[in-house]
């Protein structure tokens, strides 16, 4: 059980990332389902949570994003099987753009030293794109809400990648903060 404990915690930080984006993003914005949201939080705390962590943390981030979808949202408009595939993909997404931006040889997410915010910037606009679209083919297949193509796109687009960048930039921006008032407090002990 020793050997698992970091695995363990490492999802319930990647759950709780993505449950207070959720919950942020819900009182700070509107979200509608089929029209998505301009400021689309939990998309940054995904990706950040597969940066620091890697891949293990996918199972706390899926099940994150379905215990959201229904019990923060209600955004399946009552079809399960939908809304599951749907927030698989929205998990999955920022593990497909981070192994396509690695084939490509652009950047090693494996070592974060070397990654700069532009690396970031662009894995933010490739995972919109991918959440996007295969947001947009789940929910048109499913015939469970009318979607307009152009609206629904663009809305998931532009609050994927807003959403993104305020999530990550506030973290890098707060967490050196943190950490500095934290270091007198503890040099004092």
């Amino acid at each position: 059980m020793e050997q698992h404990k970091p695995l363990i915690i490492n999802n319930l930080i990647a759950f709780l990332a993505i449950f207070l984006a959720s919950v942020a993003m819900k009182y700070l914005s509107n979200f509608d389902v089929e029209v998505g949201s301009y400021l689309y939080l939990p998309i940054g705390a995904k990706i950040l949570v597969f940066l620091l962590f890697g891949r293990q943390v996918l199972p706390g981030v899926m099940a994150s994003c379905i215990f959201c979808g229904v019990v923060l949202f209600s955004s399946w408009g009552g079809n399960f099987a939908w809304g599951a595939v749907g927030a698989l993909m929205g998990a999955l997404a920022p593990l497909i753009s981070m192994w396509f931006i690695q084939k490509l040889k652009i950047v090693d997410f494996s070592d974060l030293k070397n990654i700069n915010f532009r690396h970031v910037l662009f894995l933010i606009f490739v995972t919109a794109i991918i959440h996007a679209l295969s947001r947009f083919v789940i929910y048109a297949k499913s015939e469970v809400f009318s979607i307009s193509p152009i609206d629904f796109l663009t809305h998931y687009l532009v609050g994927d990648m807003i959403g993104g960048i305020v999530v990550i930039w506030t973290v890098l921006k707060l967490l050196p903060l943190f950490a500095s008032m934290l270091t007198p407090s503890l040099n004092k002990v």
